[in-house]
């Protein structure tokens, strides 16, 4: 993609957060994989509804929730771009978000989103407040219990299960006595449900960073700009990730299928009022011949 050309550059923008100093993390070690298929609406004017695959890795102490997309392509690029292996996972497309919880900063969430690195950073204790609800159902084979929480925008209702004793789920969703195998939102934008559990196979759970090792930390509000320009303004956005003027006329997803390069408003898990890129950056008339 035009756009990978940018991964790893640094952006200028006064919202940045202030960059902390990278702690060693401990060496943790996947003892559950828990998958979940993602069912969500990528933006407003297209109702229809897509699917991306994700996989939560969780450790002892940490956990990651990363694309298996993004994964296969990462390992297996060179061979998709010969044609020796033909695109993965037909039907899915990937959202290109991934979270780490407890890793490498103890007690901290960091939310990714490619391309471009654009990341934020914030504590996971207290960052939902969950109300538990009357209400049993079985997901996967086990028991689950329910819960909601209204969080920037949203309200969610999540099945969270008490036989696996893990404070964690899909996204940034942590906080309850137990695993949360399935979850989605009031306005059915979004729905996470879980489709397999597998013992840990002992993989390493580590944040990825890109070969400059810097990754660019904003406020959550920032990213949720930076993420809508991706879809109403192009070009926009790629000055936005790399601190450089230019103009993108073509675009392709992580499955080589090109992009539309039509203004589209990009829906989000979170929303902020203050955010409004149509406000910001109006749409450019076209010039008459």
């Amino acid at each position: 993609m035009l756009l990978v050309l940018a991964v790893g550059a640094s952006c200028t923008s006064a919202q940045k957060q202030k960059m902390q100093k990278p702690v060693e993390p401990k060496q943790d070690s996947t003892l559950l994989s828990v998958t979940y298929e993602v069912y969500y609406q990528k933006v407003e004017e297209e109702p229809k509804k897509e699917k991306d695959l994700m996989r939560l890795d969780i450790g002892e102490h940490s956990s990651q929730y990363v694309s298996v997309i993004l994964e296969f392509v990462g390992k297996h690029k060179n061979d998709i771009i010969t044609g020796k292996t033909k695109k993965p996972y037909i039907g899915y497309t990937t959202l290109r978000d991934e979270v780490f919880k407890n890793t490498p900063d103890k007690g901290f969430i960091r939310f990714i989103h490619m391309p471009g690195w654009v990341s934020c950073l914030e504590k996971a204790d207290g960052l939902f407040d969950w109300q538990l609800q009357e209400g049993d159902s079985i997901v996967c084979e086990y028991t689950c219990h329910k819960a909601v929480t209204s969080f920037r925008g949203r309200t969610w209702t999540v099945w969270y299960t008490l036989d696996l004793p893990y404070s964690d789920g899909p996204w940034k969703f942590c906080g309850l006595p137990g695993l949360i195998l399935y979850a989605y939102d009031s306005e059915d934008c979004f729905r996470f449900n879980c489709i397999g559990i597998e013992k840990g196979d002992g993989h390493e759970i580590k944040m990825k960073t890109p070969k400059s090792g810097v990754i660019d930390t904003y406020m959550p509000q920032r990213v949720a700009e930076i993420m809508m320009l991706e879809y109403w303004d192009r070009s926009a956005h790629f000055t936005q990730i790399t601190g450089m003027q230019g103009k993108v006329t073509r675009q392709w997803d992580a499955q080589g299928k090109e992009i539309k390069m039509v203004p589209q408003t990009r829906i989000l898990y979170e929303k902020f009022p203050g955010v409004n890129v149509k406000k910001k950056y109006p749409k450019k008339n076209k010039l008459k011949r």
